[in-house]
């Protein structure tokens, strides 16, 4: 069982904060960094959280700490009609939450969904506060999961909706499809953004030897070659930033582009951090990823009984971080009353951002009916 209570905290002051970071680099003084025009960080980020502000009369925007099973997990619920459907992300990494970095692709998606960020035990705006050495223990999947059905379980009393869609993305989809599993009844629909799937890895390091080898690339083939046999069950820490370190340099994060680019970057806007909230989530990243490592691996997603939810993946399809043909095969495999797969051919590991429009026609398309709504059209 597990026990959940609503912490309250002035929504105000998150909106107007200074911050500047990325997933891997340092932050920097929002004072000593300014913009081309001479506007500190400070003033970017209050424009950015006053372009963003919901101003619709049954509109939500907020941000709120629960309290989850002794540990204290932030959520951000933002939407511009509270009649909409909820749509809970489930962030990956396992440490990089995508709550910085929604500010960059999600206001859209506000007018069809009341959408739910959540920041995981230990990391993102929870890392500042947490006690890692105590949590290390009970970062495991199940646990993610339980940590997962208590959001879900506040947002229905919350939000007053019985069910709500789980857009799992990237190791979100492990967290995702296990909810879908354990709760169908609280679930509108399991989304898979970026799924994960068996002998990802297996396929991630065949593939990166074809694309080292075509392109001649020697450096690749040397680190590459030096990591096998990969992943050979959980594979070392090392091998897997090496296995990224190249899926990224061949557009497997983001297509067209030799690293994640602007996702990274956006996180040093976010009106929901502070700079020190900022610096502490980059550290936690590296100890949630290495924590859960081996969970992460070992998970045995092809075993999964029948769906009692639609299903939907939604796939980049130059994605190697969680490579787009096992991602296939797993969906394939599934046995399910409704399912639908979409295809994302200009995008790798990111399409809410890389085909923001096409991402946008899908939810709409494929996840809104899946809600019983239909979307509104324009007044004439």
């Amino acid at each position: 069982m597990f026990r959940l209570r609503i912490v309250p905290h002035d929504v105000a002051r998150w909106l107007g904060a200074c911050c500047l970071s990325g997933l891997v680099v340092s932050t920097t003084s929002a004072q000593q960094t300014t913009g081309p025009t001479g506007l500190t960080r400070e003033a970017v980020v209050a424009g950015i959280a006053d372009l963003r502000k919901i101003t619709t009369p049954n509109g939500i925007e907020t941000l709120e700490e629960l309290e989850i099973d002794g540990t204290r997990q932030w959520i951000s619920i933002r939407g511009r009609d509270r009649a909409n459907p909820v749509l809970l992300m489930i962030h990956g990494g396992p440490g990089s939450p995508t709550m910085p970095v929604s500010w960059a692709f999600q206001g859209p998606w506000e007018d069809y969904f009341t959408v739910v960020q959540w920041d995981q035990r230990g990391v993102g705006k929870n890392a500042r506060t947490a006690d890692h050495a105590a949590l290390t223990p009970t970062l495991t999947v199940e646990r993610s999961v339980t940590d997962a059905e208590a959001v879900v379980a506040h947002l229905r009393r919350r939000l007053g909706q019985d069910r709500v869609v789980v857009m799992g993305y990237s190791w979100g989809s492990i967290v995702g499809i296990l909810l879908a599993q354990k709760r169908p009844e609280w679930l509108h629909a399991y989304v898979g953004l970026g799924q994960a799937s068996p002998k990802g890895d297996d396929y991630l390091y065949t593939r990166l030897i074809e694309l080292a080898t075509a392109s001649d690339n020697r450096e690749a083939l040397a680190e590459l070659r030096a990591i096998a046999p990969y992943p050979n069950g959980v594979p070392p820490a090392q091998s897997v930033i090496t296995s990224r370190k190249w899926a990224r340099h061949f557009g497997g994060a983001w297509y067209g582009r030799t690293d994640f680019g602007p996702y990274m970057a956006s996180t040093a806007w976010a009106p929901e951090y502070s700079e020190a909230e900022l610096e502490a989530m980059d550290k936690a990243s590296g100890w949630a990823t290495l924590t859960l490592l081996a969970p992460m691996f070992s998970q045995r997603l092809d075993t999964l009984p029948a769906f009692k939810v639609p299903v939907v993946f939604l796939m980049g399809r130059h994605d190697l971080h969680t490579p787009y043909p096992p991602a296939r095969a797993l969906f394939d495999r599934i046995a399910v009353p409704r399912k639908r797969f979409v295809t994302f051919e200009n995008s790798a590991h990111v399409p809410m951002m890389e085909e923001p429009g096409r991402f946008l026609a899908a939810l709409i398309d494929e996840v809104l009916p899946l809600t019983g709504r239909a979307a509104r059209k324009p007044d004439r």
